[in-house]
Parts: structure tokens; sequence; C-alpha cells
């Protein structure tokens, strides 16, 4: 524990880092290739420079080979929010686009935006709402994104969110309390989660008061699972994973479902392929066919309310 306290680092500590031995690190300091400082005859490494360092390097080399395999081999990747209609419609899009496949990585919204920011991902899903601006995914995109204005957000569907049970039907969490119900709460970071903490602090209750706030489910269908297994009373979820006759919906609020991409990839033909296909018939079939949402603005490049 104390050597991650150290302002410099000493050769051994940056070759156990680096994974390198003491010689091709003494040939790294002579070529500049990393950062150091010679101090009474003995080389010390910046710890934060460093750091900074091998970020830099990081993101060179996912430039230099993910994304080329992303773009020219015609793979999208996407990671952020999870949502039961965007795992459906993978193999329609293939099958629509034969040329290129869709992979989605269930990691949450804000997650998603850090991945994108560092170029692991071609997509980020994200609903993410501001309720001091009253709109989804700007305000969280100025806070995670290194430069946001290279980026382009395009809605894929509005959505109905609500409570789900089987044993009571419950509208509030005040209901949750005074019921004794036990809720099963979504992942820190999620956009569902970031909800579930204002409907509490707006109803003035105290966090340890609900039993289960801790529990986390990563997927609306993981939210169904534990409610139906009987680990959980109460969860909140989209509309779209309440279909079975023993689950109670309360519909909490609507929200919006976006996609944020660069914009120099947006022309990309994958993308613009990808894009293509939401706007379809096929896309708005399978999103009315499966209830709880809306395609209004499918499709449609959004801009801040502000702007508006």
């Amino acid at each position: 524990m104390k050597e991650e306290n150290k302002e410099f680092l000493t050769v051994n500590d940056v070759s156990k880092l680096l994974k390198i031995n003491e010689k091709k690190l003494y040939v790294l300091l002579k070529e500049g290739r990393i950062p150091g400082t010679k101090v009474t005859g003995k080389w010390l490494f910046p710890k934060h420079e460093l750091e900074d360092f091998m970020r830099r390097e990081s993101r060179i080399i996912i430039e230099k080979h993910l994304k080329p395999h992303m773009h020219e081999k015609n793979v999208i990747l996407a990671a952020g929010s999870d949502d039961p209609l965007i795992c459906k419609i993978q193999g329609f899009f293939h099958r629509s686009y034969p040329d290129y496949v869709l992979f989605s990585s269930i990691v949450g919204s804000e997650e998603g935006l850090r991945l994108l920011n560092r170029g692991f991902c071609s997509i980020a899903f994200c609903h993410l709402y501001d309720s001091e601006m009253d709109d989804y995914n700007f305000s969280y995109m100025g806070r995670i994104l290194d430069d946001p204005e290279r980026y382009v957000v395009i809605n894929l569907f509005y959505r109905n969110i609500g409570f789900v049970s089987t044993v009571s039907a419950v509208g509030s969490f005040r209901d949750i309390v005074d019921k004794g119900l036990r809720f099963v709460n979504r992942q820190k970071g999620s956009g569902i989660r970031l909800h579930v903490d204002e409907m509490i602090e707006a109803e003035n209750i105290n966090f340890d008061k609900i039993e289960g706030y801790d529990e986390e489910a990563f997927t609306h269908l993981d939210v169904l699972l534990y409610i139906l297994s009987k680990k959980a009373d109460v969860g909140i979820a989209a509309e779209s994973v309440a279909c079975l006759p023993a689950i109670r919906f309360g519909r909490i609020f609507e929200e919006r479902f976006d996609m944020v991409v660069l914009k120099e990839f947006f022309f990309d033909e994958s993308i613009q392929a990808f894009v293509e296909f939401i706007r379809s018939d096929c896309f708005s079939t399978i999103l009315k066919g499966m209830g709880g949402y809306d395609c209004r603005s499918t499709g449609r490049v959004m801009y801040p309310n502000q702007l508006l």
C-alpha cells in the first residue's frame, strides 16, 4: 500500500509495473520514450507523469489496432446501457446488413461514455437524465468526454420505466418501506440508478431504510429474475420485460434512450448501416411489438434543449 502513495518511483518499481527488465527500461530512457529524471546518480520517475504516459501509449495502441478492426472489418462495438431491445435487434441487424455485425457490452451509461472516450467502442448507449437541465446525456457528455463537440447524439427510442413486482402494487419508495418489501437496485453508473437515488432523496427517505438497496442487478432481465426467484420483492425495469401475467408494472416515467458516436465515424459505412436499420420498418415493427416503447424521434440527431 505504501508504494501506491509514492510521488516518485524507482527503476525497480517501474520495472515491476511495466513488467519489463531494467535493461530494457534503460533503453527506453535513453531513447526518450519514457519520462524520468536523474537525481544524485539515480533514476526517478514522477508517478503522475508515468501514469499519463501509460494512458497515452495505451490510446495509441488502441487507435492503431482496435479502431482499424472496428471500421475496416465492419465490426461495430457498442457499450453502455442495457435494454431488452438492444439484445433482440443484433441478429435482425446482421440479417438486414450481412456485411456488418454489432456487439454490445452492458456496462452502464456512464461507463459506456468513458469507454467511448478512450476509443474502446464505436457507440455508447446511454439515458442519463439531468434534472436541472431537464435533458438527457448532454451534460454527462460534458463531464465525461474530453471534447463533447466531437460527438453526435442519435435517438434510438423512448421507453417506459416503472416498478416491477409480484407481491403488491408499488407506486413509490415510501410504499416499499411501509410494506417492508425487499428491493433490488441497478448498478452504480447506470441511468436507472441515478433516477433511483433522485427519487429516494425526493421522498426524503434514508437509503439504509430500503432493504436490498445495495443489491445490484446489471440488466432489466436480471431485475425480473431476482423477483421471480423471490430474492427480491420489487425492482425498477423497462415495461418490455414486465410481460408475464404474474408481474405487476407501475409506470414511473418515460425516458429518452440515445446512442453517442464520434462525428468523424458517423458517416462510416458500418455506422450508417446501423442508423439506416434503426430508421427502418423492421426496427419499428420490433419496437412496437415489444410494448413500452415510442419511436417518435428514432433515428433523429438530437441537440441540447437550450439550443432548440
